[in-house]
């Protein structure tokens, strides 16, 4: 009688493995969670307890009966120096945590439960108290913490900032326009000076000349590694041999560099086997700071007016304006993307440079995009219309296309599309007729134009060239 060896075991059924790791991963995540729970309410512990720290301060200076300034500064001076040391921050920071602490308490109660209940983090406490700090009216300011805990508990704080900012803008009784106004005397450009021979330049300017300026040092850097040689490889080495179009004086390294034979002088170093320039391999953060350096210290200030180089942005940037805003009869804040609301006026001198606007249609209830079109016609719709209409649309009128606006047939206002088939070229004369008196129109298929005039007459207009190519009509049989 022989014996087999036992068999080797099985393994393990893919199925089940994956059952287990999803279980395993679903533990820790319940674990993490729970520990951000947990620091959640130490967080509005600690809150509470500084703001309890700031109240003791003020009962102790109140009962002091001198009142010079040394005097008075005492009891917080030795509490903040009692607190850093124990907890082993600077003085500084438990000052700013002091005051943090004591505004939350005062005037964010409602922000503090929601922290202690865990239903939002430490960050999202910094945002909400960050942007309402501003709304002085009580009413105003209990709306706001209401309305950005709602949206706070369902995002991370870094998509809530500019919510917040927005419903700020929205509920604050000072219009946006009132604290840019402000804001901008606050403009600013500080040195400041930092470790290896380096310093940092803090630019302190309105929001929508900043993005367009990033945005212009981030189209050049692009242009710059576009103009870069193509990489070839060479000894096993990447990148293309000799000068590029940077000054290697200039130049920077990447955070990987291409080869161990360049020094930082951007050269080859004596191991190598010639002395020319090494390919330009510089990070888009390194393009931006040098682009910035030759356009401040190599151009030339022609102009010095405040705010002049808004009208000479031409950069990419989205920005959302209502349509009471861009006709300078509403303080609705416009919304600059990725940042947040923005003063009208600005909006409005970036409206008038712009190419082409698109229309957004919300919700009244939910604010939720339902559907988009462009309000200027684009470049090749533009051309379509140019060539079917040749004139003004108005019946009679020969006024040439380049006198005349493109009107919406059916209002944009009032959801007309911008398209084809709802738009039509008129003399300034008839596109004022059209809009300020009983004169109606409507766009029937092939451009034709159906108008109707105060007293119920109708009158067809058809596009040249349907006329002018119109077939013939086939000949009688013989």
């Amino acid at each position: 009688m022989s014996s087999n060896p036992d068999p080797s075991p099985l393994p393990c059924e893919p199925a089940d493995q994956d059952a287990r790791d999803r279980a395993a991963t679903s533990s820790l995540v319940d674990e993490f969670v729970a520990c951000r729970s947990e620091r959640a309410v130490i967080d509005a512990r600690e809150i509470r307890t500084l703001a309890a720290v700031a109240s003791l301060v003020e009962q102790q200076r109140s009962r002091l009966t001198s009142r010079e300034s040394v005097k008075t500064d005492m009891p917080a001076r030795t509490m903040i120096a009692d607190l850093a040391t124990a907890a082993r921050l600077s003085e500084r920071t438990i000052q700013r945590q002091l005051n943090d602490a004591a505004d939350l308490c005062a005037r964010f109660s409602g922000v503090v439960d929601a922290l202690a209940a865990a239903r939002i983090s430490r960050a999202h406490v910094s945002v909400i108290h960050e942007v309402g700090f501003p709304i002085d009216d009580a009413v105003a300011r209990a709306e706001f913490v209401s309305a950005a805990l709602s949206r706070a508990e369902t995002m991370t704080a870094g998509r809530l900032r500019p919510v917040a900012e927005t419903l700020a803008a929205r509920l604050n009784p000072r219009t946006i326009q009132e604290r840019h106004v402000e804001a901008r005397t606050r403009r600013s450009v500080q040195l400041i000076d930092l470790a290896d021979a380096m310093s940092k330049l803090d630019l302190t300017i309105p929001s929508v000349l900043a993005h367009g300026i990033f945005d212009r040092l981030t189209q050049d850097a692009h242009s710059v590694i576009a103009a870069r040689p193509a990489k070839s490889t060479e000894h096993g080495r990447t990148g293309a041999p000799g000068q590029t179009g940077a000054p290697a004086a200039m130049g920077g390294t990447d955070d990987t560099r291409e080869s161990n034979d360049t020094d930082d002088t951007g050269l080859t170093s004596a191991t190598g086997a010639s002395e020319a320039p090494a390919t330009d391999i510089r990070t888009m953060d390194q393009l931006r700071a040098d682009i910035v350096c030759d356009l401040l210290l190599a151009g030339t200030a022609e102009t010095c007016s405040e705010g002049e180089g808004i009208d000479a942005i031409r950069a990419t940037v989205q920005i959302t304006v209502p349509v009471l805003t861009a006709a300078g009869v509403g303080t609705e804040p416009a919304l600059l993307a990725g940042y947040g609301p923005v003063d009208p006026e600005s909006a409005r001198r970036l409206l008038a440079n712009a190419p082409g606007w698109e229309r957004v249609m919300t919700s009244p209830v939910t604010g939720c995009v339902l559907a988009v079109d462009r309000y200027r016609a684009s470049r090749s719709l533009s051309r379509f219309l140019r060539a079917r209409d040749e004139r003004c649309r108005f019946p009679g009128c020969r006024q040439p296309v380049w006198r005349c606006d493109i009107d919406h047939t059916h209002d944009a206002a009032r959801g007309g599309a911008t398209s084809h088939c709802n738009l039509a070229h008129l003399c300034k004369r008839h596109h004022t007729l059209k809009h300020n008196s009983h004169w109606r129109v409507r766009q029937l298929e092939g451009g034709v134009l159906e108008w109707t005039s105060p007293t119920g007459r109708i009158y067809t207009d058809l596009p040249e060239p349907a006329v002018r190519f119109e077939p013939d009509p086939e000949p009688p049989p013989f």
